[in-house]
């Protein structure tokens, strides 16, 4: 397993079939050459969370194994993003409705600020909907960035949402099947 790194993804849809289109994007990502799928979390319905949209969210993290660095892995992601239809319009800023949306969250302990990727993901903290899958298949993963475990961030959010200091995000896991 030498000259491998272990990569935590964030996988979101709203809009199309969107379980279908994060189980076809997940075996995709796995049947790349140079990345190996090693679990994926239950789905997870979510609201929109920073953006404005009448359309629920399936999330999901899954863990990979690749022989590839950060940025060229953000290429690859972005590249399966595409072939699943998402087009990332450069108009304005925000979040808006998405076919497919792949983060990379984790990259082994790596700590990194680039023009293109900023790991760990700035916003694992404030996010339901990547806490609760990532704490469901690997509740003891340290961030690099804060030294916190998933279940510690997980508990942290919750307790802030129930203290009214962070709006509420409601989450319900479903199933693959």
């Amino acid at each position: 397993m030498s000259g491998r790194s272990r990569v935590w993804v964030a996988l979101g849809s709203n809009l199309g079939e969107s379980k279908q289109i994060l189980q076809k994007a997940w075996r995709r990502l796995g049947n790349e050459e140079a990345l190996d799928s090693i679990c994926l979390s239950s789905p997870y319905i979510t609201e929109p969370v920073g953006m404005d949209s009448s359309n629920l969210f399936l999330n999901a993290v899954g863990i990979l194994e690749t022989t590839l660095p950060p940025e060229s892995l953000l290429v690859v992601l972005q590249q399966v993003e595409k072939e699943f239809g998402r087009s990332r319009k450069m108009v304005g800023k925000g979040y808006e409705d998405r076919l497919l949306d792949l983060d990379i969250l984790y990259f082994d302990g790596c700590v990194l600020t680039s023009s293109k990727l900023v790991l760990p993901h700035p916003h694992i903290g404030e996010r339901l909907f990547v806490l609760e899958p990532l704490v469901e298949i690997d509740p003891e993963h340290i961030d690099p960035a804060n030294g916190l475990t998933a279940v510690a961030m997980h508990q942290k959010l919750l307790q802030q949402m129930d203290a009214g200091i962070v709006a509420v995000q409601d989450i319900k896991r479903d199933t693959w099947a």
